[in-house]
């Protein structure tokens, strides 16, 4: 009698053990981890975020987004009373605000920096910049609302799964169109991408190997084997693709860190992968063989050879790492246990500038130190509370990635990518960038999400999603609050009556006055009230001293004029931005500023000539000045530098 054939074997099932089939997501599952990975992007592709104004302006979009998550889907109000972990994670955020806010008033050791001496009326701070400190706790206020939806999401293992191959994908995307831009348009030595710096690129390239590592690995264990590779399972082909891809990307920055971090977390995560998967060995040692093979491939293309003229000139880079990072670990050490506040890199690389130091440090934008930089602004309080919450974010996701499953794996990947971050950032400052801040929050947030699992099912928690949207609308309304001043100043708009506006807001507006002639009165109060406001929220910036200087001149103030030039020279006497500006305005009233004045503007003068020793560019600003005493002397001091030998190089 015949009999029916048996059914062919159907591909092994994606379910988590214990919690049945995988079920489908309904549409709105699938647009919000579209959008939210959209925002991100948008992000990323903006630069990476890196201009204060659109860090601030991103902040406010993720609060928005979790604002319209909760009101729209009752799935995401259901699953955030669902969230594992967050007793622990939202008091350590909680702290690590207080920590870093906690500089912004003048009690800790030493009491505050001696700064706000030159602003009594003020009360002091720790911190060196107020403006900058707060625009970065909004930044991580945002990022907070970015976390929360993340774990939204990720608390079904089927958006989340959803959610990762989604970002694999785009991140293949970007380093596809990435790599056409270098080597069709910009055509530059390295890669740089849109976020900057190559080797922020790198780091952010390296994580997302892992990632694309791990979708090959579940995919050729959803389908049981390699054999899927030879019958062209398309998304398969397409993850080990974009492992290629990111992998030429990564060798075209020519990243000496970003490769060394991204090949030990690769060997680290295919190691740890093998001895999960011991059932499945013949599995893992095959895509260590592609992953090989894929290496080998990129390490014959001609970027590599970039790469190995780099590694000679290790020891030279260390030399420029070790000069930046030393004034650097003097300056934390002079206020250890509060730091100078977040966002206060750039004021202290100008307090710390010395002749010696200036050529390395006159155009750095970090530490070149993740740690270092935390230390010498967040202090030794901030440190370790975000060290703390960092344990408390990834604890779920490195005991997810101990189980089997394709969500293991995911863990592992999530895990070792943020150990290539954590690398990298001994020698560089990737994660300083808000774009690649929120890659990693955004992963961090679905899978440990993910690896932890969800609570009991229940009924949504109106006070809880109230709560939370609640708190998201007060950092939308503080964005708005910071972000709308600073975006009119660049359209041509005035919002500097808002008291929550920036002192990058208030800067612009104050040269955009300054350079408008025939200033009548009513103008000259409302740029001196500008001007005080700014060097009240950063008194140690000598751009701001700078601009005081110009308003008490136009005012007809010349006794404070001076008073303000000589502390924007005492607070960044080597300023190489303010240079021309700060030169051009010394010598045009030489005859009325103070002989301390003239001394620093003197010395600067050395300095630079020294360092970029270019005479034709000092004798047009010479030529420039139209005050005779100063172009005179000016003029002497250039015949004077002149007779100097040249330095040797």
């Amino acid at each position: 009698m015949p009999t029916r054939a048996p059914a062919r074997p159907s591909p092994a099932s994606p379910a988590r053990s214990g919690r049945g089939a995988v079920r489908r997501l309904v549409l709105s599952e699938k647009v919000a981890v579209g959008v939210l990975l959209g925002l991100v992007f948008m992000a990323v592709i903006a630069f990476g975020a890196s201009e204060i104004s659109t860090a601030c302006l991103f902040s406010g979009v993720y609060a928005a987004f979790l604002i319209g998550l909760l009101a729209a889907c009752p799935w995401a109000r259901r699953d955030l009373a669902r969230l594992r972990g967050m007793a622990i994670q939202v008091p350590l955020f909680l702290l690590l605000l207080l920590a870093v806010l906690w500089s912004l008033g003048p009690w800790g050791p030493g009491g505050p920096h001696p700064v706000w001496s030159y602003v009594p009326e003020k009360m002091g701070a720790l911190t060196v910049d107020r403006s900058a400190l707060l625009l970065n706790v909004l930044q991580l206020l945002g990022l907070a609302c970015l976390f929360v939806a993340a774990r939204v999401v990720g608390v079904s293992e089927a958006r989340g799964r959803w959610f990762l191959r989604i970002a694999v994908m785009a991140i293949g995307v970007y380093a596809t169109l990435a790599f056409l831009d270098h080597v069709g348009l910009r055509r530059s030595s390295r890669l740089v991408a849109t976020l900057l710096s190559p080797n922020s690129a790198a780091t952010v390239f390296g994580g997302g190997i892992l990632l694309a590592v791990a979708a090959t690995a579940n995919r050729v264990r959803r389908q049981r084997g390699l054999a899927m590779l030879k019958r062209g399972d398309p998304e398969a082909v397409a993850c080990l693709a974009i492992v290629g891809v990111l992998l030429t990307a990564l060798l075209l920055t020519a990243s000496r860190a970003g490769l060394a971090a991204t090949l030990v977390g690769l060997g680290l995560m295919l190691v740890w992968e093998a001895i999960a998967q011991r059932q499945r060995f013949r599995v893992v040692a095959g895509l260590g063989a592609a992953a090989l093979i894929v290496v080998i491939g990129a390490l014959s293309l001609r970027s590599t050879e970039l790469v190995a003229e780099r590694l000679n000139n290790t020891e030279q880079d260390i030399s420029i790492r070790t000069a930046i990072f030393t004034p650097h670990w003097e300056a934390f050490q002079s206020s250890p246990w509060f730091g100078f506040g977040l966002g206060s890199f750039p004021t202290v690389n100008q307090l710390v500038a010395t002749q010696e130091n200036l050529r390395v440090l006159f155009d750095v934008r970090a530490v070149h130190n993740l740690y270092l930089q935390w230390l010498e602004e967040g202090g030794v309080f901030g440190a370790v509370v975000m060290a703390l919450l960092f344990i408390a974010l990834i604890w779920p996701i490195l005991r997810g990635g101990l189980r089997e499953g394709s969500a293991a794996t995911w863990a592992r990947a999530t895990a070792c990518a943020a150990l290539v971050f954590l690398l990298h950032g001994v020698t560089d400052f990737a994660l300083q960038a808000p774009a690649i801040q929120a890659l990693a929050v955004l992963v961090l947030g679905v899978v440990g999400s993910t690896s932890a699992g969800a609570g009991l099912p229940r009924q949504a928690d109106g006070r809880l999603s109230w709560g939370a949207g609640a708190a998201a609308g007060a950092v939308l309304l503080a964005s708005v609050l910071a972000t709308a001043p600073m975006m009119a100043s660049r359209l041509g708009g005035d919002l500097t009556a808002w008291p929550t506006a920036p002192a990058e807001a208030l800067a612009r507006r104050i040269e955009t006055g300054l350079a408008r002639p025939n200033l009548d009165a009513v103008e000259l109060d409302r740029l001196d009230r500008l001007s005080a406001r700014e060097v009240g929220l950063r008194p140690a910036s000598g751009a701001a001293w700078l601009r005081r200087a110009a308003v008490d001149l136009a005012r007809g103030q010349q006794g404070a004029s001076t008073i303000a030039l000589e502390r924007s020279f005492a607070v960044a006497p080597l300023q190489t931005s303010l240079f021309d500006r700060r030169t051009m305005f010394a010598y045009e009233h030489w005859g009325g500023i103070s002989l301390s004045a003239r001394r620093a503007a003197i010395y600067q003068l050395q300095i630079e000539w020294r360092r970029r020793h270019a005479p034709k560019r000092f004798i047009a600003m010479a030529n420039a000045v139209q005050n005779p005493a100063g172009r005179v002397g000016m003029a002497l001091q250039i015949a004077v530098l002149r007779m100097e030998p040249p330095p040797v190089r």
